[in-house]
């Protein structure tokens, strides 16, 4: 029986995981129009389930600890109660806050749920190094990292182009002969009409097939 409450909490976690993360990773492309809303959920789904299939191989330090090995005595994380306690508990904590709209972390709930279930069956004896060293030190540093990586790239991405000698002005062009001459035409007559030069519109269709036409 407790088997099945298990399995069903774990279950219950992922769901509130997928539902509270998965669309964070594309939602710079949603926002900036880069992507509808369909394809992005549909991107989002699709590297969410990618990186799931990594973690089989990438993740197994992050599951020791993840496991509550050395914060709770080992009795103990091996119990099907802890184990159910802290998966429901974490899959409550993330639902409600993605229901109500709540910026949250499944790390952080996951850890409070290991502690609060930890506290309660030890009478408070909890091991606070491994709290601290596994878990509280790279929640507090892994924001300044990303804050300095972001800044470093961003800077890149914006000097690059300079130092490259591209700016937005410039642009590659492919037409076929028929709407190349068209434009062109037009651009021709809007000088003989109003007497405007202009570099970009005083060259009149003199190609002959669609392979002349890169400018």
């Amino acid at each position: 029986m407790l088997t099945s409450f298990l399995f069903l909490s774990v279950c219950f976690l992922a769901y509130a995981n997928g539902a509270n993360d998965n669309f964070k990773g594309v939602a710079s492309l949603f926002g900036s129009g880069t992507l509808n809303y369909r394809l992005a959920l549909a991107w989002a789904t699709l590297t969410t389930f990618a990186g799931s299939i990594a973690a089989l191989f990438l993740a197994q330090t992050l599951l020791v600890k993840f496991s509550g090995k050395g914060l709770a005595p080992d009795e103990l994380i091996h119990t099907l109660p802890f184990m159910i306690a802290v998966a429901g508990g974490a899959g409550m904590t993330v639902i409600l806050a993605t229901r109500f709209g709540f910026p949250i972390s499944t790390t952080h709930a996951l850890l409070g749920a290991m502690s609060g279930s930890t506290l309660l069956a030890t009478s408070g004896n909890i091991n606070l190094s491994p709290l601290l060293n596994n878990f509280v030190l790279p929640l507090l540093l892994s924001p300044f990292v990303a804050l300095l990586s972001a800044g470093l790239l961003y800077r890149a991405f914006t000097m690059w182009p300079r130092h490259r000698g591209i700016d937005d002005a410039m642009c590659l062009c492919v037409e076929t002969a028929d709407t190349f001459c068209a434009s062109r035409q037009r651009q021709y007559d809007i000088i003989q009409r109003f007497g405007t030069e202009h570099r970009s519109a005083n060259r009149l269709c003199r190609a002959t097939s669609p392979r002349d036409f890169w400018y």
